[in-house]
């Protein structure tokens, strides 16, 4: 059994199970779809760079706002993860992917593997099962 996360625009949690059945999944914001919404929502807000701030307690806006979208996005992903695990009963590996992923994955102490080319090792599984 497993999850595979894919941070992009959403971020998307979906749950395999042992025999390789789709279960279900989970739809949430993505980091840089919340980063644009208070770019675009508050008027005073900047648009920013999607990089962690050193620490957690930061003294300007901008390491304010990188710190609240990253590591929401990490408190998500653990939170999220937590429960998924918990409703199916068994561990489960979690393997994330996406573009965005790069920024939280070394923050989260969820995610097993980040591969950022699984759709693309995917696709390849799909042709190779439909090419004949």
């Amino acid at each position: 059994p497993l999850i595979v996360i894919d941070i992009g625009t959403a971020t998307t949690y979906d749950v395999v199970a042992e025999n390789g059945d789709f279960l279900g999944g989970v739809i949430a914001p993505g980091i840089g779809t919340s980063a644009d919404a208070l770019f675009q929502t508050a008027a005073q807000l900047p648009r920013i760079e999607l990089v962690p701030p050193r620490q957690i307690i930061c003294h300007n806006t901008i390491q304010g706002m990188q710190a609240g979208i990253i590591f929401g996005c990490v408190g998500q992903i653990d939170e999220i993860v937590r429960r998924l695990k918990a409703e199916y009963g068994k561990d489960m590996k979690v393997i994330a992917t996406g573009g965005l992923g790069r920024i939280v994955c070394n923050y989260t102490k969820s995610i097993d593997v980040y591969d950022p080319n699984l759709i693309f090792k995917g696709l390849k599984v799909i042709y190779e099962k439909n090419k004949d």
